[in-house]
C-alpha cells in the first residue's frame, strides 16, 4: 500500500536516524569503556600477584572510564530528550532549544566527514513550527550540507531574527553546492530558501504568524 501520509514518514525516518547515530555512539563509548576497565582488571590482578601497578597510569585509565561515562551519559541525555519533544505538539517551538538538541546528535555524523559544527545562535528564539517539524528540518539541512562541505572545514549554523524574519544559515566552505532541498518539503513547512551567499539559507516563519 502507497504511503498516504508523507510527514508521518518523515517523523518515522527522523526517528530512526537519531536513534542509530545515538546508539551508534553510545555503542563506541560502551567499547571504550570495556576495553580500559580489562586493562584496569588486568593491573589489579598483578597487583594480586605482589607486582605493584603503576599509580599514575591506573589513574589515567580510570580517568578514561570516566571520561567516557559522561560521554554515555551525556548521549543518552540526548537522546531522552529528543524522545521527549514529540510530546511538544504546539504549533511553536523553542528554536534555540531545538538546534542545540539536534546539533548535538548529528555532531557524530559531521564527524564522520571531518566537520565541526559551530552554533551561533541567540539567547531565546521561537518560530512558528512544530517542534518536531522544526527538527526534521534542521537535520535533513544538516545532512545536505555536511555531504558537500570541505574535509577538515568548519560549519557554522547560525540562527537570527530581524523584525518579522528568521533566517537559519549555515556557512562553510564547500566542495560543491549542497543538493536543495524538496520544494515541496519546504512549502509543507512553510519555509522559503533565503538569498544570503549562505552554503545554506532559509527563511523561517516567525512565531506570530502561528498566534505565538
Amino acid at each position: 500500500m502507497p504511503d498516504t501520509n508523507p510527514g508521518q514518514a518523515g517523523y518515522a525516518e527522523l526517528f530512526g536516524q537519531v536513534t542509530r547515530n545515538a546508539t551508534h555512539e553510545i555503542k563506541n563509548e560502551l567499547a571504550v569503556i570495556n576495553e580500559q576497565s580489562r586493562l584496569i582488571s588486568e593491573m589489579l590482578e598483578m597487583g594480586a600477584k605482589g607486582r605493584e601497578p603503576d599509580p599514575d597510569r591506573l589513574y589515567q585509565l580510570i580517568g578514561r572510564v570516566i571520561e567516557r561515562v559522561g560521554r554515555a551519559d551525556q548521549a543518552v541525555k540526548r537522546l531522552n530528550a529528543f524522545a521527549h519533544s514529540a510530546e511538544e505538539t504546539g504549533p511553536i517551538c523553542d528554536a534555540v532549544k531545538g538546534v542545540t538538541l539536534i546539533c548535538g546528535i548529528f555532531a557524530r555524523q559531521a564527524a564522520l566527514h571531518n566537520v565541526t559544527l559551530e552554533l551561533e545562535l541567540p539567547e531565546a528564539l521561537s518560530v512558528g513550527l512544530p517542534t518536531l517539524d522544526f527538527e526534521r528540518l534542521l537535520w535533513r539541512c544538516l545532512a545536505t550540507v555536511v555531504k558537500a562541505a570541505v574535509g577538515g572545514s568548519v560549519l557554522r549554523l547560525v540562527l537570527q531574527s530581524s523584525g518579522d524574519a528568521v533566517a537559519l544559515r549555515l556557512v562553510g566552505e564547500m566542495e560543491r553546492a549542497p543538493d536543495a532541498l524538496p520544494s515541496q518539503f519546504l512549502q509543507e513547512l512553510g519555509v522559503r530558501p533565503g538569498e544570503g551567499g549562505a552554503a545554506l539559507e532559509l527563511e523561517l516563519p516567525p512565531a506570530r504568524a502561528t498566534g505565538g
